[in-house]
């Protein structure tokens, strides 16, 4: 249903402060909030207020910490804070690494939630005239490689391209569906597609519930898409001291990854902006199948939306996330 975009920032606010987060947490994750939801990716919007681990509800074991830092990387424990606080602090590190010397990489581990989408973070450092290349990892619940157990999460992986107008942004989970759609699913009374997941038997369901105490499956549902998945959770989980495969010594930790580049290392920024507008341009220039209008690239339809949203100050929000939160 449509809300008030300031209304229904006054009640999220309200929300996390009285949860204890300081004012600009609350601010941090109210902007990541509501980019996803302006965006239209319902899963990973208002939605992670509710469920089983809200994020209002998380509560940090401690501060922030930095515990390696070298002149193009930085590793950094989470304390068990929301993943949306601990990386937009990551984000702007790569960033600044990549400023200075032209490329920045950070890692992040022991954080309490995912980051969300990771095309809030890709475009965040695209905007700034640079590459940017974020994963993620989080409890196992994606299967693969022919077995049944969860072995993977949802991992997902962005990349971010600055261009002569907005970035260029491709974000995708290597699962066939996100753990929060299971979570949507159960708050609205609904079947999940099928051929989305299975249950602990190994069985495919349409059950948001046995899904949760089975598996999803692989985007592909196959070798590649699990594959993918594990690169992400190599990335996310072993390289900055995360968990991985944790169905069996499960420990609720959530890995991320944050990779800006300057294009400027190979070809002058400029340069690179224009190429990749003239590739952008070429792609939507190509011939049409037949039925279909306009050729439409990744997160074209989302900024379209987020600026709607911002002309009409309303935001469209599931109603029965609202009803479970309160705020009707």
């Amino acid at each position: 249903m449509k809300i008030s975009v300031e209304k229904l920032k006054v009640k999220v606010l309200e929300t996390f402060t009285k949860s204890g987060f300081t004012n600009t947490d609350a601010e941090n994750v109210w902007n990541y909030l509501l980019w996803a939801e302006m965006s239209g990716i319902k899963t990973q919007g208002i939605i992670k207020m509710i469920g089983t681990e809200p994020l209002q509800n998380i509560k940090p074991k401690s501060e922030v910490r930095i515990e390696r830092d070298k002149k193009l990387s930085q590793l950094i424990d989470g304390g068990a804070n929301p993943a949306p606080i601990v990386s937009q602090q990551a984000s702007d590190v790569a960033i600044r690494k990549a400023k200075e010397h032209g490329f920045g990489i950070v890692g992040v581990r022991n954080t309490f939630s995912s980051n969300g989408a990771q095309a809030y973070y890709a475009e965040k450092i695209a905007k700034e005239n640079l590459i940017g290349i974020v994963c993620s990892r989080s409890p196992a619940s994606t299967t693969g490689f022919d077995s049944i157990d969860p072995l993977f999460g949802t991992n997902p992986i962005a990349f971010g391209f600055p261009t002569d107008n907005e970035p260029f942004v491709f974000d995708m989970a290597t699962s066939a569906m996100t753990f929060y759609g299971l979570v949507l699913a159960k708050s609205q009374g609904v079947k999940i597609p099928k051929n989305m997941a299975i249950d602990k038997d190994g069985v495919l369901t349409t059950d948001p519930d046995a899904a949760m105490d089975g598996a999803l499956l692989p985007f592909d549902r196959g070798y590649k898409g699990a594959g993918l998945g594990m690169v992400v959770e190599m990335l996310a989980g072993p390289l900055v001291n995360s968990a991985w495969v944790d169905n069996k010594t499960f420990k609720e930790e959530w890995g991320s990854l944050f990779i800006a580049i300057d294009p400027d290392l190979l070809i002058d920024t400029s340069l690179f902006k224009k190429n990749a507008s003239d590739l952008i341009s070429k792609v939507k220039q190509s011939r049409k199948r037949p039925g279909v209008e306009e050729i439409r690239l990744p997160g074209e339809m989302a900024l379209e939306r987020r600026i709607e949203v911002k002309s009409s100050g309303l935001i469209d929000v599931e109603e029965s996330v609202l009803r479970e939160l309160g705020y009707l």
